[in-house]
């Protein structure tokens, strides 16, 4: 399992304990005497619980982790590193938030590593990357041999779309650690994201051996699958998933499969029975926003509008202000006139003002999403002032922060501007940096066409009809490209 089509942070790191008395915890020194990163806490107790939960968060047992965690800090309430942990694992606000602060508080407590690892996570959920990555290049440095920091690094070059680093540093590992499970699940997801996908089945073939009896792997294999369009062969490995274990979570990947193929009514049923076993509010939100997407599929405009609106008011209840800010910005994509897209468009920003707890990289990449739907639609009606506005707020953002999600809505933004200025030339380069999202990869294919270069348009048209990603944005933009496209076959 992967995070999906969501950047989020998967962070997975040493078990190796480092002190077990009952008085103060202990500090390394600066010279490590050992080659995996310590574990600093004065309970044994909670030393074990810490570990149980690194071996379910290693296997992608999120809720199993978060629990052993929960119980790790409960012995041993200075225990700054399963702080952490809690922290970046934890899809509720208000804990995540808690669990920050408590980390940050006991940092001076423990060892350099430690320290290090708490730096990387905290400053990248306070949208502070300078230190963030710093502290990330340190911990692999003074860990090189260290396979779960390797699998830290690769799998947060992953969510940030760095998928030839990623396989660098996850292949670093393999080559010390042949069948590290966990390295073989996230370089696969690197493959496929560079779309080698026959280097991604062969590490996938080599995880589901090491594991057959796990759901991950079968979880992951079938996600790859789906990207490569075989979707059949991912709904049997998603089958496969749940007969091991019914509350993994792989009902989701059924349904996104469903969708895809076009099955919106089966996927809809799926996506219910994933939300009455959610394992937290917060991801209860997120499939109800991914079922009310399959009337967007179904092109059922009122319906959509409907189903986005209860979504809106759910996570409005739930004290959930990204979610809720999130399913404006849905209906504000969607909506069929600019007018009703910038009334979402401030619905959306609203929900982020609100009092409640949220990271600030959460609250960034959220605002920077928002002000891309701005801008590009605002650039599509041609209301290039509005356009620019938006625009202007995002380079602001852009020039202030290292955040990728940040950089590339910027990047599709301004291609998306420079494209309704009759700039196609100079639209091309702002659009190749946002080279995955749909909205910007249909646009790089208008603008090579625009400018003669038919061979790029012809393997980025290739790209996009290929482009099976359960996500609004290839909801509203490939379905109706392949149409499209059949549509000039089909032409004398």
């Amino acid at each position: 399992m992967f995070h999906r089509w969501c950047i989020c942070w998967l962070f997975a790191f040493s078990l190796i304990a480092y002190a077990g008395t009952k008085q103060a915890p202990k500090a390394s020194s600066p010279a490590h005497a050992s080659d995996t990163l310590p574990v600093t806490t004065s309970s044994p107790a909670a030393r074990r619980n810490f570990e149980r939960a690194m071996r379910h968060y290693e296997d992608y047992h999120v809720q199993e982790s978060l629990s052993y965690l929960r119980q790790a800090v409960s012995e041993d309430p200075k225990f700054a590193q399963a702080f952490v942990m809690i922290a970046e694992m934890s899809h509720e606000p208000v804990e995540q938030a808690a669990a920050r602060r408590r980390a940050k508080n006991l940092s001076a407590q423990v060892s350099p590593g430690e320290q290090l690892l708490i730096r990387w996570i905290t400053g990248a959920q306070e949208n502070n990357y300078i230190q963030a990555i710093a502290a990330m290049n340190d911990l692999l440095a003074a860990y090189p041999r260290d396979k779960r920091v390797a699998f830290i690094a690769g799998g947060w070059l992953n969510s940030q779309q760095r998928y030839e680093q990623a396989a660098q540093v996850l292949q670093n590992a393999l080559s010390l650690h042949p069948d590290y499970p966990a390295a073989l699940n996230d370089i696969a997801y690197a493959y496929a994201g560079n779309g080698d996908f026959d280097k991604a089945f062969a590490a996938m073939e080599k995880y589901v051996a090491l594991e057959p009896d796990d759901p991950n792997p079968h979880d992951s294999y079938a996600e790859i699958l789906r990207m490569a369009g075989q979707f059949n062969a991912a709904l049997e490995h998603y089958r496969m998933s749940v007969r091991i274990d019914p509350n993994f979570g792989s009902e989701v990947g059924i349904a996104d499969t469903y969708a895809l193929m076009g099955r919106e009514q089966d996927a809809r049923d799926e996506y219910d029975r994933a939300i009455v076993f959610a394992g937290s509010q917060s991801d209860r939100i997120q499939f109800e926003l991914q079922s009310a997407a399959t009337w967007i599929r179904e092109n059922n405009r009122p319906q959509a509008e409907k189903a986005l609106n209860e979504v809106a008011k759910h996570a409005h209840s739930a004290e959930l202000a990204r979610q809720e800010a999130e399913a404006q910005r849905v209906l504000a994509m969607y909506a069929s006139d600019l007018g009703s897209t910038m009334k979402h468009v401030q619905l959306a920003q609203d929900a982020l003002q609100e009092p409640h707890e949220l990271s600030e990289s959460d609250r960034n990449e959220e605002l920077a999403s928002i002000l891309r739907v701005a801008a590009t639609r605002a650039a599509e009606a041609k209301d290039v002032q509005t356009a620019v506005k938006a625009l202007n707020q995002l380079q602001s953002m852009a020039d202030k922060s290292r955040d990728q999600a940040v950089q590339l809505c910027y990047h599709g933004a301004a291609g998306a501007v420079l494209m309704a200025q009759g700039s196609a030339a100079e639209a091309i380069s702002e659009l190749e940096e946002d080279s995955s999202d749909p909205f910007s990869m249909q646009l790089l294919w208008h603008a090579y066409a625009d400018t003669g270069a038919a061979i790029q348009a012809q393997a980025l048209a290739k790209k996009l009809a290929a482009l099976n990603v359960p996500t609004v944005e290839q909801a509203l933009v490939v379905p109706q490209f392949r149409s499209g496209l059949a549509a000039r076959v089909r032409q004398p």
